[in-house]
């Protein structure tokens, strides 16, 4: 929970999307952009990106 104001209706974003709750066009508009920059034009199938994701947050050891 941060300490913005949030919609009362849980997304089951991240929270670092959930404090753009009250405005859904800003939460849309950076999710599409979040897709666009890590899903984009690469010659990498979606698996194979999502499991370099997992595995450099896992190294990170980023909870996302």
């Amino acid at each position: 929970m941060s300490w913005i104001r949030e919609s009362d209706e849980r997304l089951h974003w991240a929270n670092v999307i959930n404090v753009m709750s009250i405005n859904p066009a800003a939460m849309q508009a950076v999710s599409d952009m979040n897709n666009a920059i890590t899903f984009g034009a690469s010659a990498l199938t979606r698996t194979q990106e999502e499991a370099i994701a997992t595995a450099v947050s896992a190294q990170n050891e980023c909870r996302f």
